[in-house]
């Protein structure tokens, strides 16, 4: 799964499956039409953070903080 997430985070495209994937582990119950529609509504910088967090990740930002990409 780590390595997944790594590749989407540095692909800068969000992979909703694997993201339902991941919520699922975390005790999520909806369903993915669901999880799909609440994503609109969520603020999917948490969400990253939280996984870059629970991964251990090391992120690269550039001089100006945007990000770069996923250093492991």
């Amino acid at each position: 799964m780590k390595e997944q997430y790594i590749k989407m985070r540095n692909s800068n495209q969000l992979d909703v499956g694997l993201l339902y994937t991941l919520a699922r582990e975390e005790g999520l119950t909806a369903a993915p039409d669901q999880f799909s529609m609440a994503l609109s509504f969520a603020n999917i910088n948490e969400m990253i953070c939280h996984l870059d967090h629970k991964f251990e990740l090391t992120i690269l930002y550039n001089k100006n903080g945007d990000f770069v990409k996923v250093v492991d």
